[in-house]
């Protein structure tokens, strides 16, 4: 089943994020996830205005994604992006639908 991992970052130093579009495009092929998007424009439909880009990977299975993340070759990517940027968030949600226990717990 496949993993989406969602980013969002607020840039500051295009050249630091360079370096790390670099590391990302080099272990690419490893992990083999796929952007679906990459700093396209989006609309904000609730909540408030956090942040600048959003980014949204398509993995082959969350043990991938987690597996890229966890690597040492991301993690100095990691590094280099959080020192870019004045903020960012990293999700990674397992596809599928599971609607049925969705809402189990919550009152």
């Amino acid at each position: 089943m496949p993993a989406y991992w969602l980013g969002r970052a607020n840039p500051r130093d295009g050249a630091l994020l360079a370096r790390y579009a670099e590391i990302v495009s080099r272990i690419q092929p490893r992990y083999g996830f796929e952007p679906l998007s990459r700093g396209q424009a989006f609309v904000e439909l609730e909540g408030d205005l956090k942040f600048e880009r959003y980014f949204l990977h398509r993995f082959p299975s969350l043990e991938e994604a987690l597996a890229m993340y966890n690597s040492p070759e991301y993690q100095e990517a990691a590094a280099i992006r959080q020192a870019a940027c004045n903020g960012s968030e990293l999700v990674i949600i397992d596809g599928g639908d599971n609607r049925k226990n969705s809402w189990v717990g919550f009152q």
